[in-house]
Formats: structure tokens, C-alpha cells, sequence
């Protein structure tokens, strides 16, 4: 053993050291401390190292024989099996748990000191690693502190393995006790918890009281009443989480009663009021409630199972939810006009407005729908009916939907009174566009199906009328939307108000010498016999030729035939049509169709 001294002094002079293993294994330990407590006399007797070193390396070796010798055992609490032979009472059953709450501390504040210790072991480890030649005095010293901390470690680690064990039997004896509380009982516990709810009420309004006296009393800036206040709030304070904790050890009561009778929704909801109160309490209390809760949520989960105790847990959390959910939506999230507007009336009234539109929009396809019943009625006098009906019905929702909010319709008068201004200078086009619609609705000049022309570019027939434009499809088939107030400020040409049919002018001419009366012959022969579609049998509007004029190449005539306006969008309706049926007619008949042309005579007696 002397040589492995010898040898472990020598390798503190090299440059670094390894861990010396022997100072806290059990095999050989007891003899390699004694020939290093021996060298340890040696070296202060011959001052060999200096004297701090070796009392602090003393120090350290007679720490690591006391943790040797240390004997590990904990303080085991007797009454528990006393107490499983007798019917219980609620405050001895609570007793019990905290007891238990005791042990689970200790388990607690071992556990941080063997984290505190591992540091300690890490940081005398990095020591010995990057040891150097220079601290060669400090060798034995890091040595000595990483053999103690790690027995002390050792102890440590199985005073906590007595005391988890411990606290396992001791839990299990305790949930037993829950069988055995008295349960006529239960009602003088309920009678105290509402007798300190209105204590606690009272104390809380105490402390509002001496608050606002409070600030009183510092606006005056008298020393000694702020002082003696200050007092009175403390010791208001003191009676208030003294009457705390005990509503809390009652409410524990009152859970460890539904623990027996298996009530998890209640015990669910007596937790959580419990874990509110313990966040009033002052912080010296709040760490050993919160772990008290904790060993009633594992009584909880050996009595229901982790499953019963989450579907109540579940059903409570929606209902608190629900209970939120509802103040939110009920709370006051603005005021108008004195009254108190919230999210649900806000809701209330969009769904009753967007109700208003569903309702307007169905009304209008189930009048489409039956429509076709109507055969008496016009496309104009549905649409009509259709829009009126259906801005009415919006409008009202939306009157019933500012009513629900509770505000006054009267109120807004002088609102609208103020946006009349406005709407009659900003919004003046939109405002004579919707009056001008109302107009054409009713008085029907201009209607769905009309063919119109506004200009000599703009022409189509109806095909929809809203309250602010109409729609116009053109022959080309594009769709023009027009502003209502264009129909009522300019000029329209109706081609279909009273009388569907119009008449066509289709011009053309033929050469000087050709008969006119043998030109309306084949061409009003001609038409005659054509499949073109215009009006035939119908006094006064029978097709006719008229001369108009003699010009200088050509007779002009013209030919007059009534059509109906609808029949411009069949390809035989054109003008074009008449037109080809005019030149086939005279190419058939040889009759001369003229151009321009200019004849020039010379005089063959004038001198160039």
C-alpha cells in the first residue's frame, strides 16, 4: 500500500492526474486512508506543503470517513397503521396527506441536493483533468473533495431510494384511509366553507375599503395615518390568508368525500377551484399546496384511471369554455347611443341581415319559378315585381336588425339628417341612378325585350334592369351596363314600345332609260315570292318602291318594307337581305345597275 502512495504522490508532479478511485471504493478503502492520513501527519510535521493546504485536505478526509460511517435511515411515521383501524375523520385523513406532503418535500429537497452535488462532483472532475504542474499542492486536495462528494453522493442517492419506498407505502395506506372517512360528516363541512366564503368576501372588501383610504390619506401626506393603515391592511391581509388556507384544507375535505363516492366531475371541479385559491395565497404556502394537489391527482388516478379522470376533466374544461365563451360574446364591446353593444347582438344582427338577403334571393327564383304559370304577365312586370320585393325584404331585415341591437330608430334620425348633406353632394350620380330606375321600373317607357337606341352606335335590346343600371345586348351581342339617369336625361329611341314592327329604307338605283313602273313589277314580284320574313297581309304597311330623287349617274328609288323589330337578329331580316334580293332581281331582268361615271366630249375645232 505505501508503494501505490508513493506512486499516486509521485504522479502529482506530472502535468495531469487521473481519478483516484481507491479513496471511495469499499475494496482496500479503509487502508488507503489511513496511510494517506499518515502522510498527511508526515508532511505537517516535516512542513513539506504548506499548512492551508494540508488542514484543508484534512478536513476533507475526515468528511469522507464520517460519510462511510454515516448510517442511512429515515423517520418513519407511526400513526398511519393506528389510523387504518378506526372510522375517519376528514381533518385526520388531511393530517395524513400531509404527512405525506412532508416526506414528498424531503424527496424534493434530496433530489436538488444530489443535482447540487453532481455540479460539485463535474466541476472537482474538470479540476483533476486539466490539473497542471504549477498547482501540483492543490493534487491531493481535488482528489480528497471528489472522494468525499462522491460518498456524499452515494448516501444521497439511498436516502432518496428509503424515502421514495417510504412514501409509496405510506401513499398506499393513505388512499386506503379514503374508505374509511365518516361520511355524515360532509354536510358540517360544506356549512364551514360557506361560512368562510362570506368571511373571506367581507375581508376582501375590507382590504378595497383601507386601499382607498389609503390613497386618501397620502394626498394629505400624514405620515402616521398612512403608517396605522398600512398596519390595519397587513393584519387585514394576515386574517385573509389565514381564512384561505382553510377553505383550501376544506375544499380538500370536501374532494377527498367524492373521491369515496367516485364523483369525478365534482372532484374535477373542487381541483380546480382549489389550484385558484392556492394562486391567492402568498408564495411561502403556494409551493407546498401545489404539490399537496398533486398527490390528490395521483389518489385521483389510482381511484378513476387516467381515461375518467380526462372525459371529466374534458366535460369541465367545455363547460368552462362554454361559461367564457359566453361572457365574452355577452360582454359590452362598445356603446352607442347608451346602449350597450356586444358581439353576440353584433352576431345576432349580421345573421338576421344576412337572412334578409337569403330570404330576398329565394323570393326572387320562387317568383321566377312561378312565372311561367303567369302567361298574362310581362318579362317587365316580373322584374319589377322581383326587384321591389326584393329590396323591401333586405330593407326591413335591415331595420329588424338595427332594432335587435337595441338602439332607437329614432335616434339615427339626426344621423340621416347629417348624411342627407352628404349624399346629395358626394353621392348625387349614385342617388339620380337609382331614382331614375325607380322611374323606368314604373313607368314602363323603356322595358326588358325593347329594342332601343340611344345613339347611332348604341343600339340593342333590353335584357335586364336594376335599380342603379340596364343592361343592353347589342347585335353584336356585348353587353352594355348604362346608368339609369342616361334614359331619363337624353333622348331614347324605342323601337318596340307601342308597335313591334318598324320600317326598313333599303335604297338602291338603276340606269337612265330603264322603266320604273317595270322596275317595282320585278322586285315587288320578286319579294313576293322570297321566303324573307317581313310583314305581308297587313293594310297600310305593304311593301312599295318610291322614286327619291334622279341623280346625276342613276335614278335613285328606295324600297319600303315593314319588319319586326325582334327579326333583326335572324339572318333573313337584315338589310342585307333586301339588298341581295334587289340585285338578283335586276341581274334576272337585265336591268341595268348604274355607276358612277363621267363622259367627255372634244371639240375637234379648238386649238391646243
Amino acid at each position: 500500500m505505501k508503494y501505490l502512495l508513493v506512486l499516486f504522490l509521485f504522479l502529482t508532479t506530472l502535468y495531469s492526474l487521473d481519478i483516484d478511485t481507491k479513496m471511495y471504493e469499499e475494496k482496500e478503502r479503509s487502508s488507503y486512508l489511513i496511510e494517506i492520513e499518515k502522510k498527511l501527519q508526515n508532511d505537517k510535521e516535516k512542513a513539506l506543503r504548506p499548512e492551508k493546504n494540508l488542514l484543508e485536505e484534512s478536513y476533507y478526509l475526515e468528511k469522507i470517513k464520517d460519510s462511510i460511517n454515516k448510517k442511512i435511515s429515515i423517520d418513519k411515521i407511526s400513526n398511519f397503521h393506528e389510523l387504518n383501524k378506526k372510522i375517519l375523520l376528514s381533518s385526520d385523513l388531511l393530517n395524513s396527506i400531509k404527512s405525506l406532503l412532508n416526506l414528498k418535500n424531503k424527496i424534493i429537497s434530496q433530489n436538488e441536493l444530489l443535482v447540487d452535488v453532481q455540479n460539485k462532483l463535474s466541476i472537482t472532475k474538470k479540476q483533476i483533468e486539466n490539473f497542471v504542474k504549477e498547482d501540483k499542492d492543490n493534487a491531493l486536495l481535488y482528489q480528497l473533495q471528489f472522494a468525499y462528494f462522491k460518498i456524499h453522493k452515494l448516501n444521497i442517492e439511498n436516502r432518496i431510494q428509503l424515502l421514495e419506498k417510504s412514501f409509496q407505502e405510506m401513499f398506499q395506506l393513505t388512499y386506503s384511509l379514503i374508505d374509511k372517512l365518516k361520511e355524515d360528516e360532509e354536510k358540517s363541512v360544506v356549512d364551514k366553507k360557506v361560512y368562510l366564503e362570506k368571511k373571506i368576501e367581507i375581508l376582501l372588501q375590507k382590504k378595497a375599503e383601507l386601499e382607498i383610504e389609503l390613497d386618501k390619506v397620502k394626498l394629505d401626506e400624514n405620515q402616521t395615518l398612512i403608517t396605522e393603515i398600512i398596519k390595519k391592511i397587513e393584519h387585514n391581509n394576515k386574517l385573509y390568508q389565514k381564512d384561505l388556507i382553510v377553505l383550501i384544507d376544506l375544499n380538500i375535505k370536501s374532494i377527498l368525500f367524492f373521491l369515496k363516492k367516485d364523483e369525478k366531475v365534482e372532484y374535477v371541479n373542487f381541483l380546480e377551484k382549489i389550484e385558484n385559491y392556492i394562486t391567492r395565497l402568498d408564495e411561502k404556502y403556494i409551493l407546498d399546496y401545489k404539490e399537496l394537489t398533486s398527490i390528490l391527482k395521483e389518489f385521483a388516478i389510482k381511484k378513476f384511471g387516467n381515461t375518467k379522470i380526462m372525459i371529466a376533466k374534458s366535460s369541465t374544461e367545455v363547460k368552462n369554455i362554454l361559461e367564457n365563451l359566453k361572457k365574452i360574446l355577452t360582454g359590452t364591446l362598445f356603446i352607442f347611443n347608451e346602449q350597450s353593444i356586444t358581439i353576440l347582438s353584433l352576431i345576432k344582427a349580421i345573421l338576421l341581415i344576412v337572412l334578409g338577403f337569403f330570404i330576398g334571393i329565394t323570393y326572387k327564383k320562387w317568383l321566377t319559378k312561378i312565372s311561367t304559370k303567369w302567361t298574362n304577365i310581362s318579362d317587365m312586370s316580373l322584374k319589377i315585381t322581383s326587384n321591389v320585393g326584393y329590396y323591401l325584404i333586405v330593407f326591413i331585415t335591415f331595420m329588424i336588425a338595427i332594432s335587435s341591437l337595441g338602439i332607437d330608430l329614432t335616434s339615427l334620425s339626426l344621423i340621416a339628417g347629417a348624411l342627407s348633406i352628404g349624399i346629395g353632394f358626394g353621392l348625387q350620380t349614385v342617388v339620380s341612378n337609382l331614382i331614375a330606375g325607380i322611374i323606368l321600373m314604373f313607368e314602363r317607357t323603356i322595358r326588358i325585350g325593347d329594342v332601343i337606341e340611344i345613339d347611332s352606335l348604341l343600339k340593342g335590346v333590353v335584357s335586364d334592369i336594376r335599380i342603379r343600371s340596364t343592361t343592353i345586348k347589342t347585335f353584336d351581342n356585348i353587353d352594355i351596363v348604362i346608368p339609369n339617369s342616361s334614359f331619363i336625361q337624353n333622348n331614347v329611341i324605342n323601337w318596340t314600345l307601342e308597335d313591334p314592327t318598324r320600317r326598313l329604307h333599303i335604297s338602291f338605283g338603276v340606269a337612265y332609260g330603264t322603266k320604273i313602273e317595270k322596275v317595282k313589277e320585278v322586285v315587288l314580284k320578286e319579294l313576293a315570292q322570297s321566303n324573307l320574313n317581313f310583314v305581308k297581309a297587313v293594310e297600310g304597311k305593304e311593301p312599295e318602291i318610291r322614286m327619291e330623287m334622279m341623280n346625276a349617274s342613276s335614278v335613285d328609288l328606295e324600297l319600303l318594307v315593314w319588319v319586326k323589330a325582334n327579326d333583326k337578329f335572324k339572318p333573313n331580316a337584315l338589310k342585307s337581305d333586301f339588298l341581295i334580293l334587289i340585285y338578283n332581281a335586276l341581274y334576272k331582268h337585265n336591268i341595268e345597275i348604274p355607276f358612277p361615271q363621267m363622259d367627255v366630249h372634244f371639240d375637234k375645232k379648238a386649238k391646243i
